[in-house]
């Protein structure tokens, strides 16, 4: 068997742990797990065994495997699996079993698994896409109006993952009362995260927000936090 594809990514503050792994040319199909915190959120197989009939190789197989995987990660970030990942967890066999082809059902079309077809399509338009920056926290913060914070964030690529070095970073404060106000500027590091450390501006009155952006040559990103009042 070929050796298989490990990827962890973030999406909405949890880690998704994609795996994806031929199982031979005696069982010809590929497979994908998503875990989520140890146990399999969802599961994806397609079937290659015409094409094994005619006969492939490693090349086709590993090709074939990166592309099953790279559509699970795209799945993944466009949020096809936070439906399931929002299923109450229990523990008996039978619900268990509910929870996964529910997250099987997000996946992939209502006749059954994709075909190999409707993989390479999937594979061709994530390829037509570019790559994008995707901006996230490491560190989880509460944001206090005239506290100090300290938080780290990480620039990846959206669909390889690999790390942003030398995004643009940037920190403003927004208010329905005041003007805007930047509290922080700096670049990522070689391994695209950066640590932020700052003031959150006091304010009495109106709500507040604050925007942490990133700028790169493969585009921007920010998220958005409110700004508490401490009591």
């Amino acid at each position: 068997m070929i050796t298989g594809f490990n990827t962890d990514i973030r999406h909405n503050d949890k880690v998704y742990h994609i795996q994806t792994e031929d199982k031979g040319l005696q069982n010809p199909y590929i497979e994908s797990l998503v875990y989520v915190g140890g146990e399999i959120l969802a599961s994806k197989k397609t079937s290659y065994a015409d094409q094994a009939k005619a006969g492939v190789d490693e090349k086709w197989i590993g090709s074939l495997m990166e592309q099953q995987h790279r559509t699970m990660i795209a799945a993944i970030k466009r949020g096809r699996l936070d439906q399931a990942d929002a299923a109450p967890k229990t523990t008996t066999r039978e619900s268990k079993a509910t929870i996964e082809q529910s997250a099987a059902a997000l996946l992939a079309p209502a006749d059954g698994d994709k075909t190999l077809d409707q993989v390479i399509i999937d594979y061709l338009a994530s390829e037509a896409e570019s790559e994008h920056l995707e901006l996230s926290l490491l560190t989880n913060a509460e944001f206090f109006a005239g506290s100090p914070v300290e938080l780290r964030i990480a620039a990846r690529k959206s669909l390889s993952q690999n790390p942003v070095p030398a995004a643009v970073i940037e920190v403003k404060v927004i208010s329905t009362v005041e003007a805007p106000q930047v509290i922080f500027k700096g670049k990522t590091s070689g391994d695209g995260t950066a640590v932020i450390r700052c003031t959150i501006p006091a304010f009495r009155e109106g709500t507040a927000a604050i925007i942490i952006s990133a700028q790169s040559p493969i585009g921007n990103d920010e998220i958005k936090q409110l700004v508490k009042r401490k009591k």
